[in-house]
């Protein structure tokens, strides 16, 4: 009897769930008919995302200044806010104002003493230095000459180039446009925001969601500050670096390697193309084998002295899950997407991480309340 019961409630269990699985099948099903509606609706909803994502970003950042600054005294709260924002902006003008003029010396002077010596280099010389011989190296540009391969490729990237930077071009100018108005916002109102979204919630949710909203801006903003202080700190000691062993426009790409450094495990190893590149094209300066050298010294300092010092509050995430979220928030948002990847992984584990939590005194409690009964 107590067996057949048991098979009653089993049987009854997967018809229930197969029904919600034929309903949900269904559901996406018809929604599949719709695409370009939902495309239509995503294209909206990651308009309003991306804006409030970056100043929620920047609001991390800068808000513990904020509050350091009201603990000391100095106050009200628009007070302390227009010295963290004056500071601010002051510091990325500044820096652009000394970087922007570096930056634009060696790039004219690269186009106008090293670029036509490599495409020089690149149609003649390098037939005579051809590793694999000069006939493999005819042949090659036979292949290339006849196949048009060359022409073709130009033809179809550069014209997906220029929709890939039109398509991106307004929400990225919307988005710096409104940034300083939503950060001052948001900086302001930082609190009086949190209760207003923990007022949506229901009243037996709301200490959980108040608890779990601190852990994360906790945990994201130490990240966010930690990465920021890493890219500054690389880029400089590669630009020293660069600039030690000789090689030409050493800032620019010192410059890179710091800010690629943005993507973790990819960063400096795209950071390390140009710089490597350019010492197998040049006539003068470091040779290739140096470059790549200097490049793996920078990923050891970067993995073993930077990353402990500065990042000591980041949160530990597997190199697989974190290249999982690259790929996949890169397709949804594109270069914003690659960039924010690891924090929006961070606040997935969070989240992961309180749901345990939670599972877990649920768990003690019912364990205690059973031995006192």
């Amino acid at each position: 009897m107590d067996k057949k019961k048991i098979s009653d409630e089993k049987l009854n269990r997967m018809i229930k769930y197969l029904v919600i699985i034929l309903l949900s099948m269904g559901v996406l099903f018809i929604a599949m008919q719709f695409s370009g509606f939902w495309q239509w609706i995503f294209s909206a909803i990651r308009a309003v995302i991306i804006p409030i994502g970056i100043a929620y970003i920047f609001a991390l950042i800068l808000f513990p200044l904020i509050r350091y600054l009201e603990k000391k005294g100095i106050g009200p709260r628009g007070f302390s806010l227009g010295l963290v924002f004056v500071f601010t902006v002051a510091l990325i003008f500044a820096a652009f104002y000394f970087l922007i003029p570096l930056v634009a010396n060696e790039i004219q002077s690269f186009f106008e003493n090293d670029f036509q010596n490599i495409i020089d280099y690149v149609t003649t010389d390098l037939r005579t230095d051809f590793i694999f011989g000069q006939d493999i190296y005819d042949q090659i540009a036979a292949y290339l000459i006849e196949s048009n391969v060359i022409e073709d490729t130009l033809e179809s990237f550069v014209p997906g180039l220029i929709a890939g930077i039109s398509h991106w071009i307004l929400p990225l100018i919307t988005s710096v446009a409104l940034l300083p108005i939503l950060l001052l916002y948001y900086l302001y109102d930082y609190e009086l925001i949190g209760d207003h979204i923990r007022g949506i919630i229901p009243k037996r949710h709301e200490k959980n969601v108040s608890k779990l909203t601190t852990r994360l801006n906790e945990t994201v903003g130490a990240y966010l500050r930690g990465q920021l202080m890493l890219m500054i700190a690389l880029g400089s000691v590669a630009t020293i670096v660069y600039k030690l062993i000789g090689l030409k426009y050493y800032f620019v790409f010192g410059l890179l390697a710091g800010i690629t450094n943005i993507i973790p495990y990819f960063g400096l190893i795209i950071a390390a193309l140009p710089p490597i590149i350019y010492s197998m094209l040049a006539t003068s300066g470091p040779g290739p084998l140096l470059v790549i050298m200097v490049n793996f010294v920078l990923q050891f300092i970067e993995g073993n002295i930077f990353q402990p010092l500065i990042m000591s509050h980041q949160l530990s995430i597997h190199p697989i899950l974190i290249i999982m979220s690259i790929l996949f928030f890169g397709s949804l948002f594109g270069a914003i997407g690659v960039i924010f990847a690891s924090p929006i992984a961070a606040s997935i584990r969070v989240f992961y991480q309180f749901y345990r939590d939670l599972r877990k005194e649920k768990n003690e409690h019912n364990l205690s309340e059973a031995k006192g009964t």
